[in-house]
């Protein structure tokens, strides 16, 4: 298990004029001492820069340079930076059209993840630690993966990027049983049709990328969908199994969480 640490986080926002006091998130920053982690994640679209300044900016080219050379110096740079005060000295050294947001602390298990969530949240306008209460079936769900006979053999938010596609997640869950299995908690209780669909959808076309694809840490991967449904929803439950069947995914209902159970405790290593 990972060790919690603390770490500290700012967000970087694109500022072509600092007198106007304008500026569009574009990255986040995150900074580890214990571990010398210092990495920056980016956007890699415009659209906050361009809602911002509109006309302002013509050369969006320029600016996905400057981003990516900002990221690759802090890479270089985290050498050396010893503690929060070390870091706040050598940003202020930074004089172009980025800024920093003041330094916030925050407890890092795995930093990976962290940053993930990090950007999600400030970048990519995904709300991830309101304090909206979950729904019971995925509260009960999250207890069982952290029964005594679960928690030591998965992982917890794993990070994930689909090959092809592009797109990256945290995996709620994580084991290795020959194939890694990267576990998503996904709710269909949508009203509209087309909305679990639709996420129904792209759960089988990230599946299938990830079946198809080996990682180069992680091997041959499988997508498991955990899924929790509203009562009476069988013919739902039954099209979404299907879909996601025809595209490797492993399907679980709500309902039979505890097969998953037993799968992981007999087969993880």
């Amino acid at each position: 298990m990972s060790t919690v640490t603390t770490g500290y986080y700012s967000v970087i926002q694109y500022c072509p004029d600092r007198s106007r006091l304008e500026a569009a998130n574009v990255g986040v920053l995150l900074f580890v001492p214990a571990g010398g982690y210092l990495r920056a994640r980016f956007s890699t679209g415009n659209d906050r820069v361009r809602r911002f300044f509109k006309d302002e900016v013509q050369d969006f080219a320029q600016v996905d340079s400057a981003k990516d050379m900002l990221a690759r110096r802090l890479a270089v740079e985290a050498e050396g930076l010893a503690d929060r005060a070390a870091l706040e000295h050598h940003l202020r050294l930074y004089a172009n059209e980025f800024v920093f947001s003041p330094l916030r602390s925050v407890r890092v298990e795995q930093p990976e993840a962290e940053l993930l969530q990090l950007f999600e949240e400030l970048v990519g306008g995904r709300s991830k630690r309101d304090p909206r209460r979950e729904d019971p079936a995925v509260e009960r769900i999250h207890a069982r993966f952290a029964a005594p006979d679960l928690a030591p053999r998965v992982k917890r938010r794993v990070p994930v990027r689909v090959p092809v596609l592009g797109e990256e997640f945290l995996a709620d869950y994580g084991f290795q049983n020959g194939r890694f299995n990267l576990i998503q908690l996904k709710e269909f209780g949508q009203t509209r049709e087309s909305d679990w669909i639709k996420d129904a959808c792209r759960a089988a076309a990230e599946g299938r990328m990830l079946f198809k694809h080996p990682d180069a840490e992680r091997g041959e991967q499988q997508l498991v969908v955990v899924g929790t449904f509203q009562d009476g929803a069988d013919e739902r439950q039954n099209r979404v199994a299907l879909l996601l069947a025809e595209n490797d995914v492993l399907f679980f209902p709500e309902s039979q969480i505890d097969v998953l159970a037993q799968r992981i405790v007999q087969t993880a290593h």
